[in-house]
């Protein structure tokens, strides 16, 4: 961190300021007010969203993750699905017997 650290009775004296100053109802309306006229502005929005973005960093990645899901076959889906799942159900990889919204029958057939 950059910068000078303040001293715990600095930390102490800060914070008891703050929430001096945010129990007053006035401050609180005034910061309300102010907070929804920035956010009006578009170019505000865009700048938080694209900071949201990039401080994320796996938009990318969720992205790629997406395309490669959209375009399995949905065979490839189901079993990556059940894999996934598998350790919240009693019993091996695979088996969706007691997995909702599995038929007994398309549970017979996988294994």
């Amino acid at each position: 961190m950059k910068g000078k650290k303040h001293s715990p009775e600095t930390k102490a004296r800060i914070s008891g300021t703050l929430r001096a100053r945010m129990n007053d109802p006035a401050v609180r309306a005034q910061i309300s007010a102010d907070t929804k006229a920035r956010m009006a502005d578009p170019a505000v929005r865009q700048r938080i969203r694209d900071g949201m973005a990039a401080a994320a960093g796996d938009l990318v990645s969720l992205t790629v993750l997406r395309a490669a899901w959209r375009g399995a076959p949905p065979s490839v889906r189901r079993a990556f699905i059940v894999e996934l799942l598998a350790p919240l159900f009693d019993g091996p990889v695979g088996n969706t017997s007691q997995m909702p919204g599995v038929s007994p029958s398309e549970a017979s057939a996988e294994t």
